[in-house]
């Protein structure tokens, strides 16, 4: 199973080291123009005629206002100075656009990690109080920019009981995500309200399953359990069958035959998840 990474290696680089990466060049170069003005003073740094000598602030001073490119001519760079700035400047525009990066990219990338990761074919196993068991087949699916799932439900004879449609409302991928759900049947055990997905991966790789909590307005004591698997390479032409054909007992009987045997026991809603 390949590992849950983002496709964009910036991902992987977190906010604070690019911000120590960039405060650390204002200090290293304000050494750098220190130690030139102390060794050096033909190539250090000059204020303006009739200013004060510089002090140890008006380096790091300089050195900000040189990595921001602003330059306000208050200061000016001698000999080796200016090689220095000049590469300071360079390194600071560097420094800048990783860190505009990280910021307009970070909701793009986490985009696309849901597309990449989460997008598929998903079935599950539905025990009710009541111990009515239902087979659900779920799309998680990108659409018009948002991460989207639809569903329906099937009883063991393979009828349709209900279809919905959701949309995401909170990501906290890999680990969990909510759906406001709409049910396309007035008379569904689910009306309208929120799904709350927790996923479960082994060994680090990818999701494979889930439990489900839902929180129902019309029905606020519908409780029931809910366990779910990724629809493996092997199950997707039964997964097909089910999407294109609503009213396949054969595909529902065989997702029935996998993974009721999954499912915790009926007087332990908490059980977990294989």
């Amino acid at each position: 199973m390949p590992s849950a990474t983002s496709p964009l290696l910036l991902d992987k680089v977190p906010f604070w080291v690019i911000f120590g990466g960039t405060f650390g060049l204002v200090v290293v170069f304000g050494g750098i123009y220190a130690a030139l003005d102390i060794y050096a003073p033909h190539h250090g740094l000059a204020p303006l005629p009739g200013e004060a000598p510089l002090r140890w602030w008006d380096y790091f001073y300089f050195s900000l206002v040189t990595q921001a490119t602003v330059g306000y001519g208050d200061i000016r760079p001698l000999g080796l100075s200016r090689l220095a700035a000049s590469i300071h400047a360079l390194l600071g525009l560097i420094a800048t656009g990783f860190m505009v990066a990280k910021f307009t990219t970070t909701a793009i990338s986490r985009y696309r990690v849901l597309q990449k990761e989460a997008c598929d074919y998903w079935v599950d196993v539905v025990r009710h109080r009541d111990g009515r068991i239902e087979v659900g087949l779920l799309i998680l699916e990108w659409r018009g920019g948002s991460l989207d799932l639809s569903g329906r439900n099937f009883d063991p004879r393979g009828i349709l009981v209900d279809s919905f449609h959701a949309s995401l409302t909170d990501d906290d991928w890999p680990r969990s995500l909510t759906f406001r759900y709409t049910s396309d049947e007035a008379a569904a055990d689910y009306v309208e309200g929120y799904v709350t997905i927790f996923f479960h991966a082994s060994r680090g790789g990818l999701p494979s399953a889930f439990s489900a909590t839902v929180r129902d307005h019309i029905k606020p004591n519908t409780k029931p359990v809910i366990r779910g698997w990724r629809v493996l390479p092997e199950e997707r032409e039964h997964a097909l069958r089910l999407n294109e054909h609503p009213q396949d007992a054969p595909a529902v009987d065989y997702f029935l035959q996998k993974y009721l045997p999954r499912m915790p026991d009926q007087n332990s809603p908490g059980g977990g998840v294989s």
